[in-house]
């Protein structure tokens, strides 16, 4: 699963949902993950994860992703992250 290919599926999580994504290694198996979501408003950060997660769960069985890095975030959790 190429960069693009992530980012595509991990913005299927929600309408709105932002994503940036960063191949850690060069080998496209290992991610990092910045997902803005409204999706995200009154969940733990572990629920939150398992939402994403459940979304590329065959690659990363397969292991076609093999590591992938999360940072979740709501719109006005980024804002202030960003600040």
């Amino acid at each position: 699963m190429n960069p693009q290919q992530l980012k595509e599926r991990l913005e299927r999580l929600a309408p709105g949902t932002e994503v940036v994504i960063q191949d850690l290694t060069g080998t496209e198996d290992h991610y990092e993950a910045v997902i803005v979501s409204d999706s995200f408003a009154g969940k733990l950060r572990m629920q939150q994860h398992r939402m994403v997660y459940a979304l590329v769960a065959d690659e990363m069985a397969s292991g076609e992703v093999h590591a992938l890095t999360l940072k979740t975030y709501t719109p006005e959790q980024y804002q202030k992250a960003q600040g």
